[in-house]
């Protein structure tokens, strides 16, 4: 079998053209690419138009929402269980036994860089996770919300927006950060050739009115530093957009950059807090 992800720019440029697919899965619409299809009814109608066309067996939201999974998983988040119930209707599908769904449905592991855990021996979680859209960042910060709420602590957020892209996303982030989160502190993602202030205050004035436990730091080191030295016991920290990317994008250049690297450094270096 061969599975891959078939983005919304690589069906509008005819990219995946005369592949003949069995079968495919929509997960979602939500809000994202539009710095290339510009308006969301376009990018919904390019989604759409992939599934409604060809043979292939199409499964959609509705079609797996409904499954219900009976068997521990190791993904943490609401989303990672529709992920768990899109793969096991398709598993069947093909023809899998439920032993086996069961057996490697069960079994899977977090990508590094989905709320990936990084673990240097503080009272409080560290994850880093690729998030970057507005739906996106709902459903990690709601997960990670929980998590903070059952241990009795805070969810403290970092996360920027990356340049020469889509802007529109900007406020509509700063808006869900403010409305979910704690504490946020906004920093720069791949600022690109964009000005990294103007990204920065486009995420600002999506803030909930009122809200004022933020913070804006441009540098993602210091950004990360900051927001791991206000993390308190039981307290949880997302650092949210980069997740697996091992680089920053600073107009032209391209540096080396590791959520992961900078927050072990972080939480290495972090102000002893006095009992």
């Amino acid at each position: 079998h061969f599975v891959m992800e078939v983005t919304s720019e690589g069906i509008d440029q005819s990219r995946i053209l005369g592949i003949d697919f069995d079968l495919k899965i929509l997960t979602n619409i939500t809000h994202d690419h539009l710095d290339y299809h510009k308006t969301f009814a376009l990018y919904r109608k390019v989604k759409l138009g992939f599934m409604s066309e060809g043979l292939a067996h199409k499964i959609y939201p509705d079609d797996f929402h409904k499954e219900i999974i009976t068997y521990p998983i190791q993904l943490m988040g609401d989303f990672n269980l529709l992920n768990i119930k899109a793969a096991a209707v398709a598993l069947r599908h093909m023809g899998i036994a439920d032993s086996g769904i069961r057996k490697a449905l069960s079994s899977c592991l977090p990508p590094r860089g989905r709320l990936d855990n990084v673990d240097n021996g503080q009272s409080f979680l560290v994850l880093v996770d690729y998030v970057h859209t507005p739906d996106g960042l709902e459903n990690v910060l709601n997960t990670a919300k929980k998590m903070a709420v059952a241990r009795s602590g805070k969810l403290l957020v970092l996360f920027g927006c990356g340049g020469n892209r889509d802007g529109a996303k900007r406020p509509k982030m700063g808006h869900i950060a403010s409305n979910i989160a704690d504490t946020v502190v906004i920093t720069d993602d791949n600022p690109r050739l964009e000005n990294s202030s103007n990204i920065l205050a486009e995420i600002v004035r999506g803030l909930t009115f009122g809200f004022k436990n933020y913070t804006v730091i441009a540098d993602r080191k210091n950004a990360i530093q900051c927001v791991i030295d206000q993390a308190e016991d039981r307290d949880v920290v997302i650092l949210a957009g980069k997740g697996h990317e091992t680089y920053q994008i600073l107009a032209t250049e391209t540096i080396h950059f590791d959520d992961r690297e900078e927050a072990m450094h972080a939480l290495a270096t972090r102000p002893k807090i006095a009992v």
